[in-house]
């Protein structure tokens, strides 16, 4: 199941060539609305029951981690960490694709700030 009441199935391909031919599929389960209007700016596709090839738990390769952060209100901002395709991450870091764009964390949204590689 792809889906649940509280969780849902996300994947990113990695590697492949043309249109993802060969690609790994690597993913993951996370809280219902976490990629909510930013997952194609990141290159999650959100997984349907019938995709197959999908690959939990693997340690290598992995998609790259982006740290964004958001206004949480006038003096303060949060940090979350999601998970991002390789080909994808130039144009949210420097390129500026989640600009304007808002966030659900813990079922709230929220502004995005900036976006950076996780760990810089």
């Amino acid at each position: 199941m792809a889906e649940s009441k509280r969780s849902e199935i996300y994947y990113i391909n990695l590697g492949g060539t043309v249109g993802n031919a060969g690609a790994l599929r690597y993913a993951w389960r996370t809280p219902k609305g976490s990629y909510d209007g930013i997952a194609s700016a990141l290159g999650a596709v959100k997984a349907k029951d019938t995709d197959k090839g999908l690959i939990f738990g693997a340690n290598a390769p992995k998609p790259v981690e982006v740290s964004i952060t958001y206004q949480i209100d006038s003096n303060r901002t949060g940090n979350t960490i999601r998970f991002c395709e390789p080909d994808k991450v130039n144009g949210v870091t420097t390129g500026g694709a989640l600009n304007g764009k808002q966030i659900t964390v813990r079922g709230k949204k929220y502004q995005i700030n900036n976006v950076r590689i996780a760990g810089q």
